[in-house]
């Protein structure tokens, strides 16, 4: 009997502590970590962007140089038609594609990762076929496309445009001297035939809305829809124009030309699911300048090279930058150039 009463004891000092011990969470979760009424002071930093600069070398006889957006990476391809990526904080240059039957001869980086996107006109030394294929700098890692086949044997890769928010991919591929096609490849890596375009057919993608603007050289600007695959015209009220570029906020730029073909306007537009509108934002400039002289930053700035100063002047404000040798393209506060067989990364400081 005194045994069934001590062992009655211990379960109920058990259960006693059992009980204290849930109150004890009850009332930490139900006024601590559940009170509403507790004020929490949140403390932010804000970091500058680090500044973009530095140079790294490359052959005396590479003439198109590109560099990663964050101007982490430079890649180029040699006379051997051999594509090479350069870590450019440890000058380490290698080789990635390239070095067999199959050349290369298109190369673009991401706009917004250090991947580069590539293309050789063969495979397995074959023509008529062209191997797409994507390099990733940090993890080193290669990614094929599906072979295109649908082509001749004079077919190259002139231009790939592509957005890393819709993952859809444009290539225009040159097939003659009168004509190109334009090949899209969707989330899956399946590719189609989208359209037939001339050789000096300009294509432009847009990052976040599945749309592709493209135009033949003193025709109309037309836009395809990729969700719905319509095509319409861009209405604009000028009969001259040229489309300039995209922005990463997917602001639509068209320079309005003279009868010398120089740039008198620009019209910009922001690109959405619905349809453009009449309500365009224009910027006459005090200077009339070739459409090739004009670039615009990602994020929106426009500006004018002027190769015989080598300076860029800024459209809008008429404040200068300055570089050195060849401008090459500009990255998001950076200027890219090539003096001799130096490349230069000068941070970009307007005046």
């Amino acid at each position: 009997m005194v045994l069934k009463v001590k062992t009655l004891a211990k379960w109920y000092k058990w259960i006693l502590l059992a009980v204290i011990f849930q109150s004890c969470v009850l009332f930490y979760i139900n006024n601590i970590f559940l009170n509403t009424d507790v004020s929490v002071s949140v403390t932010t930093s804000e970091t500058k962007p680090k500044s973009l600069s530095g140079d790294f070398k490359v052959p005396k006889d590479v003439n198109e140089v590109k560099v990663s957006f964050n101007a982490r990476f430079g890649a180029y391809v040699d006379n051997a038609g051999v594509l090479h990526i350069i870590n450019i904080e440890t000058n380490k240059d290698k080789k990635i594609a390239g070095l067999e039957e199959d050349k290369i001869t298109y190369f673009k980086w991401l706009p917004d990762r250090d991947m580069v996107i590539y293309s050789s006109d063969t495979k397995n030394g074959k023509r008529g076929v062209i191997q797409m294929s994507t390099y990733e700098a940090d993890s080193e890692t290669t990614r094929d496309l599906p072979e295109i086949t649908d082509i001749n044997s004079k077919s190259k890769v002139m231009d790939i445009d592509l957005s890393p928010y819709t993952n859809v991919v444009y290539a225009k591929i040159y097939t003659s001297e009168t004509r190109s096609k334009i090949i899209r490849f969707n989330v899956m890596n399946q590719y189609a035939h989208v359209m037939n375009l001339g050789p000096d057919a300009i294509i432009k993608e847009c990052g976040y809305v599945n749309k592709l603007f493209y135009q033949n050289p003193d025709e109309a600007i037309y836009v395809y829809d990729g969700m719905n695959r319509s095509k319409s015209k861009v209405s604009i009220d000028a009969e001259n124009v040229r489309i300039l570029d995209i922005d990463s906020n997917d602001t639509l730029y068209i320079g309005v030309l003279d009868s010398n073909g120089k740039v008198t306007h620009i019209y910009q537009q922001k690109v959405t699911d619905t349809k453009l509108t009449d309500s365009w934002t224009k910027t006459e400039l005090k200077e009339r300048v070739l459409p090739e002289d004009i670039t615009i930053s990602v994020n929106g700035n426009m500006y004018a090279v002027n190769k015989d100063e080598n300076k860029i002047v800024n459209l809008t404000s008429g404040l200068k930058a300055s570089f050195r040798g060849d401008f090459l393209e500009m990255l998001n506060g950076a200027l890219i150039s090539k003096d001799g067989n130096q490349v230069n990364i000068t941070s970009l400081k307007e005046y």
